[in-house]
């Protein structure tokens, strides 16, 4: 995977540092750049521009990306970004008023770090390029520990190192004079509350194209392209319309003595669309073996173990693939995860928070904290509820782990999702969908596919994330994508109608699944002394973090298949410690 490094001194004509990855592309004007290989760059008399990733359509054909980007720069500055699709990061350098511009694309596929001290403006498309200043050290951000305790990620700006921070996607950082500042790029536009639905065939039949689209957008072309097949629906769907442009692979992980195995139904879903399938099994020793490769090549710690699985998947799949389609962000525009289960509890809700105030609160208190939106119906339901993200440990498990109480920190989850959940006003669902979007959806299923993919070497593109499939998306009632039937609740109702007459009732109405991982058996069993091993090193605990007996308690439940999760979130915190020599 490329990528770019740079310093702006506003002091100094050509800055000196370098940071690590080639001699300087460009070095003038108080600005040095430095590229890795399959990065691109591109100048003009006015603006100089970097770019790391790929766009997957906004670009003519031969025309570097970074070409692209200059060209649409010069014609409407930071208004010509919307044209592009794709993972990508880039610089913009002003020559003449030396302002610089980082951005990080829409969605938070690729990341981008920068730390600043006096004139100077580091960035990096990895912070480990950073760590090599002088002056950026290698201190843990404590102020984030809770955050990343309860989220198992921390969310941009803020990272687990001191002195560096992390571009949110959707924004750019402009750095001027003394100053800099970020500013969002790009904002989705939601439906408003309480909008009528749209008419179901019109709207299946629009959808049907915008997804024809984007899949043809990233598997059109000279790769060799696969798709990572769960059987779920949404990469089912990618199958789908992938196996309809030409023939294609598809590849699905089994993991020996998974709780559950879903093989068979990726298989099934392989049958019936007729692409030539593979099916990777792995046992512990491969899991073991890859661990200390996945945790070297993420610049964060890893967010779940599934990402090793993903990983060993993705090295199947480059015998045989250079571009891998994957189902990232389906959840988000369609309505998945946990948006069934507030549909259902809605209603009741809206009702109990109508009613005049003792009688509500005399309500709120019946439900005892179940339903927290009745006492403020103000109060958005997803944040009433602090929906956005996995909860790894909770306020008095961090209080009870870790050894300094002002780490604890109040109120994190509400302090780290009211921001995103006032970016927006339309119904509940679509609230929800929006937090995912734009905190769980990049800092975890984003975050692992990416290093996974990039530690195999092979390209991976993200269909579910086109621009104008999101948008569509997110211009529809919450209550339209996720339906509230006599008899339950449909998540992800449009996906579901489009892919019932491909892959049956039955397939399509399967309950939701994530990808496999043993974890709880194979903490009972062959992962045992692997975890003991590492819960030795936690207890060295280098960093002065952790009170002993949580620890002892927390690997001896881990031993007995229980808080698992717990267990693997401060296991991957100090091999990602140890890595990156966070001190």
């Amino acid at each position: 995977m490329g990528g770019f490094a740079g310093l702006l001194d506003r002091d100094a004509p050509r800055p000196e540092w370098s940071l690590g990855l080639e001699e300087p592309c460009f070095w003038a004007d108080g600005l040095r750049l430095e590229l890795r290989a399959r990065s691109t760059w591109a100048a003009s008399p006015r603006f100089v521009v970097a770019l790391a990733g790929h766009f997957d359509r906004g670009h003519a054909a031969g025309q570097s990306a970074a070409e692209a980007l200059l060209e649409a720069w010069e014609r409407a500055g930071v208004g010509g970004l919307g044209t592009f699709d794709g993972a990508w990061v880039a610089m913009v350098f002003e020559r003449a008023s030396r302002r610089l511009h980082l951005i990080r694309d829409r969605f938070g596929i690729r990341r981008l770090y920068f730390s600043e001290r006096g004139s100077r403006l580091a960035f990096a498309t990895s912070p480990r390029h950073l760590l090599g200043l002088p002056w950026v050290s290698r201190e843990l951000a404590r102020e984030n520990l809770s955050e990343y305790l309860s989220f198992r990620y921390v969310h941009p700006p803020r990272t687990l190192l001191r002195d560096v921070q992390a571009l949110p996607p959707g924004e750019q950082l402009v750095a001027e004079a003394a100053t800099s500042r970020l500013e969002r790029w790009y904002q989705l536009a939601y439906c408003q509350p309480y909008a009528a639905a749209p008419e179901d065939q019109a709207t299946l039949h629009e959808l049907d194209r915008r997804m024809n689209r984007a899949v043809a957008a990233r598997a059109s072309g000279k790769d060799r392209v696969a798709v990572f097949l769960s059987g779920g629906l949404d990469s089912s769907a990618i199958a789908w319309y992938a196996s309809r442009l030409g023939p294609v692979s598809t590849f699905t992980v089994g993991v020996e003595d998974a709780e559950e195995d879903e093989t068979p139904y990726g298989s099934r879903v392989a049958t019936i669309l007729g692409t030539e399938h593979t099916v990777r099994r792995i046992n512990f020793s491969d899991f073991e073996a890859a661990f200390p490769k996945v945790v070297a090549a993420a610049d964060f710690p890893v967010p779940d173990p599934a990402a090793i699985a993903q990983y060993l998947l993705a090295v199947t799949a480059r015998e045989h693939a250079d571009v891998i389609l994957s189902g990232d962000g389906g959840d988000e525009i369609f309505g998945g995860r946990v948006a069934g289960a507030v549909a259902s509890q809605l209603r009741l809700s809206t009702w109990l928070g109508r009613l005049p105030g003792p009688l509500r609160l005399a309500a709120a208190a019946a439900f005892r904290g179940q339903r927290p939106e009745i006492a403020e119906p103000s109060v958005p339901v997803g944040l009433a509820r602090l929906i956005g993200g996995l909860q790894a440990f909770n306020r008095d498990e961090r209080a009870e782990l870790l050894r300094d109480a002002g780490w604890v920190r109040e109120s994190t989850r509400k302090r780290c999702l009211e921001p995103f959940y006032r970016e927006l006003v339309s119904d509940p669902i679509n609230e929800i969908l929006h937090v995912w979007l734009r905190g769980r959806m990049p800092g975890d299923g984003l975050a692992r596919a990416g290093v996974a993919a990039s530690l195999a070497g092979v390209g991976l593109r993200e269909p579910l994330l086109d621009r104008d499939l999101v948008q569509f998306c997110a211009g529809i009632p919450g209550h339209w994508k996720v339906r509230t039937m006599p008899l339950g609740t449909i998540t992800k109702w449009p996906l579901r109608q489009l892919l019932k007459p491909v892959l049956g009732r039955a397939m399509v109405n399967r309950p939701k699944r994530v990808l496999p991982g043993p974890w709880a058996r194979w903490s009972t069993g062959p992962a045992a002394e692997f975890l003991q091993a590492k819960a030795r090193q936690l207890r060295e605990d280098r960093l002065g973090l952790f009170r002993a007996d949580a620890l002892d308690a927390l690997l001896a439940a881990g031993l007995r298949g229980e808080r698992t999760t717990q267990l693997w979130t401060l296991i991957f915190l100090d091999s990602w410690a140890q890595s990156m020599d966070v001190r």
